[in-house]
């Protein structure tokens, strides 16, 4: 069984939608939205959807709390603001049956600015390449080697790239379709060059060994 597990924080814009797409592809399967302290109703919508836990804000803290209260052998991290095409689940299911220890999809953002395509393929390349993988793409991982690796490091950002470079040591990971489509809009609040930017900068400076507390704040000065 796979435990699909979905940090939230006041997402009542777009979390309907989202689990909507999502919950008729989990049959036989189990769906953990973590709640961060949210101030509007997105736990009255996840409820809807899913099994739904409270825990302390931060999504590094809030996947852990999901992966400790979920019951399935594979792990499925997903965004608030990304769903996943049908035979995703399938392919999650296929790639850990291969032998591979984890990985992540292929992405799509949704919107129609060519720069979008570039931003795909540049992050494709990397998590292809590099086996560096971004939340947004969707982190899958066979729950033995997140137990084993103690799940996503306590840090207030880039804690799904350090957790990623600790998985690559376990083994084999890899890159899937169908591709997991994500919302545009970030790019479309902070600017397509800007955040596109922001975010290369801050994850070079982490692989630099930048305190991420320091980037954190860093982050949100730029943002």
């Amino acid at each position: 069984m796979i435990s699909v597990i979905i940090p939230v924080l006041n997402e009542t814009k777009i979390l309907d939608q989202s689990l909507s797409r999502l919950t008729p592809q989990l049959k036989g399967h189990e769906l953990i939205i973590v709640d961060g302290g949210s101030a509007d109703e997105t736990p009255l919508i996840a409820k809807r959807h899913g099994q739904v836990i409270s825990a302390e804000r931060g999504r590094a803290r809030q996947s852990n709390a999901g992966a400790a209260a979920a019951r399935g052998d594979i792990l499925l991290f997903l965004h608030a603001d990304v769903c996943l095409d049908t035979g995703a689940i399938e392919s999650v299911e296929t790639a850990i049956s291969a032998g591979y220890v984890g990985g992540a999809f292929k992405q799509r953002i949704e919107g129609d600015h060519p720069l979008y395509r570039l931003i795909e393929r540049a992050a494709n390349f990397r998590a292809k390449r590099l086996r560096i993988f971004y939340g947004d793409g969707g982190i899958f991982v066979r729950r033995t080697y997140f137990d084993q690796i103690g799940g996503f490091p306590d840090i207030p950002i880039m804690e799904e790239v350090g957790f990623s470079r600790k998985l690559r040591r376990h083994g084999k990971v890899t890159l899937i379709e169908p591709r997991i489509h994500i919302s545009a809009r970030r790019w479309q609040r902070n600017g397509i060059l800007r955040t596109t930017l922001t975010n290369w900068l801050i994850t070079l400076l982490y692989l630099l060994r930048v305190p991420p507390n320091h980037l954190a704040k860093l982050y949100r000065h730029i943002r």
